[in-house]
């Protein structure tokens, strides 16, 4: 895969990526790649973790089918916007 492929990857299968890499080196050299690996591995549980959140979000919304945005914007956000 080129870098310019790499960059339209979405940021979960990047940081996936990454983490086979370092599993190999951490295979090669030993722990001295292990804090960098325990980072992405945060950073990637955090990723999921937002995007279930956002995917919950919007089968809530998608189960209120009946309601539209203007009324939505109209109550929560003020009349005037």
């Amino acid at each position: 895969m080129s870098v310019a492929n790499n960059d339209q990857l979405p940021l979960v299968e990047r940081i996936e990526g990454a983490l086979l890499v370092l599993a190999y080196f951490i295979e090669l050299d030993g722990d001295v790649h292990a804090p960098m690996y325990e980072k992405f591995e945060g950073e990637l549980k955090e990723l999921k973790a937002r995007q279930n959140v956002k995917a919950r979000a919007h089968q809530l919304l998608s189960t209120y089918t009946g309601w539209n945005a203007s009324f939505l914007n109209s109550c929560y956000m003020g009349s005037d916007r």
